[in-house]
Parts: structure tokens; sequence; C-alpha cells
């Protein structure tokens, strides 16, 4: 994880506000969101062929409201961006022989640890320019 200095941190909207300006900048609010914080996602290796592993990913935390029930009035503060690795297996888990029972229940193979993963210094770049261009939009 490589944090990304930038204006945005610290800034207060509603979520909806929030919405309206990173989605069409290609920012999703991330699956992995609960009742009181998310991440808005924008994959930064966009025209790689083997899936996306590098993002740039922006936190936000409700101060009031709910961010889980996608109210739009529920009012977020953003926090520090920072350009993470997800790195998933193409191939064959190693931990997939498991049988047909165990295996209708767990359907997906255990993520690669990525914690200390180097991260290129071209998806920092991008990230950077990403963030200049959504800084004015958001302040």
């Amino acid at each position: 994880m490589i944090p990304i200095d930038s204006t945005v941190e610290g800034i207060q909207l509603t979520l909806g506000k929030c919405q309206s300006i990173l989605s069409p900048e290609g920012f999703d609010l991330g699956g992995g969101y609960q009742y009181d914080h998310g991440y808005f996602d924008h994959a930064l290796d966009w025209e790689e062929e083997h899936g996306h592993r590098y993002y740039l990913r922006i936190p936000v935390y409700a101060v009031s409201g709910d961010i889980e029930m996608g109210r739009e009035e529920t009012l977020v503060t953003l926090g520090k961006p920072f350009v993470i690795k997800h790195e998933f297996r193409t191939g064959n888990d190693p931990s997939g022989d498991i049988g047909v029972i165990s295996a209708a229940v767990n359907q997906f193979s255990k993520p690669i640890p990525t914690g200390d993963a180097e991260i290129d210094q071209r998806w920092i770049k991008r990230a950077r320019q990403l963030i200049a261009r959504i800084e004015p939009k958001l302040t």
C-alpha cells in the first residue's frame, strides 16, 4: 500500500455528491463497504488483459447516516488515498482439491497475500494524475 498525499483527505460531503463526482471519473464504491466505511476504487491498469491488479483507493467514513444502505444523504469524510495491489489466481487453486460438497460452499480461492508487494512507479504516477484531476472537483 502506497499512500498518496492529497487535498481530498478530510473533505466532508454527502455520499450522493461524492458518487456523482467520482463515478463519471471511473471510481466505484467497492463491494467491501460497511455501514460506517467503504472505499471508492479506480483500476490503474485498465489496459491490461489479465484483469485489474492495481487500484487507487479513496476511503470514505460515515459521519452521519449509513454507507451500506447507499443513502445519498449520508454525510461522509474522505480519507487518505492510496495505491493497492490486489493479486488473484488465474490458474488452479493449489488448495482446490476439497471435494464436491465443500466446493459448493467454498467457491472462491484464497487471496494471494500482497501486503508487502512492490508497486511499480507507473501505477503511483497514474494514481497521482487521477487525484490531481479529481481534487478540484471535490474541493
